[in-house]
């Protein structure tokens, strides 16, 4: 069959699955022009440098060639049959799959999983291709001063493929041409057409921050209801993982796979998360803030006075249009929510002295699944060694800084200190969302995805989602997507599957990156 590559690159799985159900396309040649699409952009082309490991081509096709069987037989093992499928590389994955778990660390490159992170064999089972493992932030951002999202030494520089110029971090780290992280090439590799799907981890803001610049739905998930392990990580308490996609029910689908089972078990009733899916809002009460006062912080971005402006116009313009299109629900604004200020204990940053406190012990059970038969890795203090040894590869001009993995060494939290920081922060977080969910009588709230929205989710627990609004248009040729961050109280992930799906239904389609439309293709 012929597709346009609008079509390639708009689809979502749902349609793919379709065209397999119908037998007009097969799982093969899915695959193959996936494949076809990574070798002509990754690497080349517009060199996004999304795809730090790519499975071997043979197990690839051996693979959809079972799973083509398997439908021709009747058999379809869900929605996310034969659908290709990215991971972040910092998501353990075994010798069999034939891709490296490093985290963008040369320090842990050369050295062997033993085996697959429990949400790997959960794709697997539901029939998913995973077809490579994604460049990210160094360490999942947590590594040192100066990190450019997207950038990792064994990965190199991640690029959005909206943008037509190189990164300028000009007006701050999260300038319109940075393409967020730390899940950078999870976001890049759904909207470039490198997968359908893509799996990624978050402390804050991994997640929703590069899928909004990517212009996906994303998710992710609550604390407690979706396991973490197999994954490198600064925190047991704040690291989660959530998916990125391009339609909500693609989202809902892959969302429900990641699920503890007794999570899903107690949460979901039969349909699962696209129980939710039913197109309106009727019934939700949404909560909207005001978006003069939520912005990302001036260190992360200092807008022009264009940017601003376009900034609180389209969301006003949105939340107009909300109110005339998707009727039946109530709505509160303005909506005053915590400031992230307030989670923290005198002058420490609370998620950051958390993280500090946890990141050698998370390592170090991270190293228990790990073989390295030559550099003997086995602590956060031999990374740094090694990459004192390294410094051209390990410390390039690029990220130089590894001061916070010293710090979590030699300057580690006293257990005092975190525990009440801790303590505090989750409090606050979870106490105070709460109380505006209650006082307000509300299902959902929302705000601007460029700014703080992330830290409270962090704190509290909460999921957080994205969903694509609209694209600043702005330095002349850049076109950067940004979304809408959507928050629900603790396993409340079905308000927010009910929300995307009536915005889906009612909004325009999310915008394909132009620079990758050329014309047609045969699958």
């Amino acid at each position: 069959m012929t597709l346009s590559d609008q079509d390639f690159l708009g689809f979502d799985a749902g349609q793919f699955r379709d065209l397999l159900a119908r037998g007009t396309l097969t799982i093969t040649a899915l695959i193959s022009r996936t494949l076809q699409q990574i070798e002509r952009h990754d690497k080349h082309g517009l060199n996004l440098n999304a795809i730090v490991s790519l499975a071997p081509e043979s197990l690839l096709r051996e693979r959809a060639r079972l799973l083509d069987g398997e439908l021709r037989a009747g058999r379809s093992r869900g929605p996310l049959h034969g659908i290709p499928v990215v991971l972040k590389d910092c998501i353990a994955t075994g010798p069999e799959l034939g891709m490296t778990t490093s985290a963008g660390s040369f320090a842990l490159l050369e050295g062997k999983i033993t085996k697959n992170a429990p949400l790997v064999d959960r794709l697997l089972a539901s029939g998913a291709v995973i077809v490579g493992k994604s460049n990210l932030s160094e360490l999942c951002s947590f590594k040192g001063e100066g990190l450019i999202d997207g950038y990792s030494p064994v990965g190199g520089q991640t690029i959005s493929p909206y943008m037509s110029t190189c990164i300028e971090l000009d007006e701050g780290d999260l300038s319109p041409s940075s393409p967020g992280g730390s899940s950078t090439g999870s976001a890049v590799s759904v909207s470039a057409g490198f997968s359908l799907i893509g799996i990624g981890t978050e402390n804050c803001g991994s997640i929703v921050q590069p899928s909004s610049r990517q212009a996906l739905y994303s998710l992710k998930l609550g604390r407690g209801i979706a396991c973490a392990e197999g994954c490198w990580r600064a925190s047991k308490t704040l690291d989660t993982i959530g998916a990125m996609a391009r339609s909500a029910r693609d989202l809902a689908a892959a969302s429900e796979i990641l699920l503890d089972l007794d999570a899903g078990s107690r949460l979901l009733e039969e349909g699962g998360y696209a129980s939710f899916l039913t197109g309106s809002v009727e019934g939700l009460r949404i909560g909207f803030v005001d978006p003069t006062l939520w912005r990302l912080p001036l260190d992360f971005w200092n807008p022009t006075e264009e940017a601003k402006n376009q900034h609180v116009g389209i969301q006003v313009t949105f939340r107009r249009l909300f109110c005339v299109r998707l009727y039946g629900s109530k709505i509160t604004y303005p909506l005053t929510i915590p400031q992230p200020s307030e989670l923290n204990v005198g002058d420490d940053d609370a998620p950051f002295v958390v993280n500090l406190f946890e990141s050698a012990e998370t390592a170090k059970e991270f190293f228990e699944d790990y073989v390295d038969a030559e550099l003997f890795i086995r602590s956060l203090k031999d990374m740094v060694d090694f990459n004192k040894c390294r410094l051209e590869r390990c410390l390039p001009e690029s990220a130089p800084d590894q001061s916070w993995l010293i710090k979590a060494i030699d300057e580690k939290p006293s257990p005092e200190r975190y525990v009440a920081t801790r303590n505090h922060m989750l409090r606050v977080g979870r106490d105070g969302l709460a109380k505006v969910f209650r006082d307000n009588d509300l299902d959902l709230v929302i705000a601007p995805m460029d700014s703080s929205a992330c830290v409270l989710s962090t704190a509290s627990g909460y999921p957080i989602a994205n969903v694509p609004l609209g694209r600043y248009h702005l330095k002349g040729q850049l076109s950067r997507p940004f979304g809408l961050a959507v928050l629900a109280p603790s396993e409340q992930e079905g308000s927010i599957f009910r929300f995307m799906s009536a915005y889906e239904a009612s909004f325009p389609a999310r915008p394909v990156p132009e620079r990758l439309v050329n014309g047609a293709v045969t699958l």
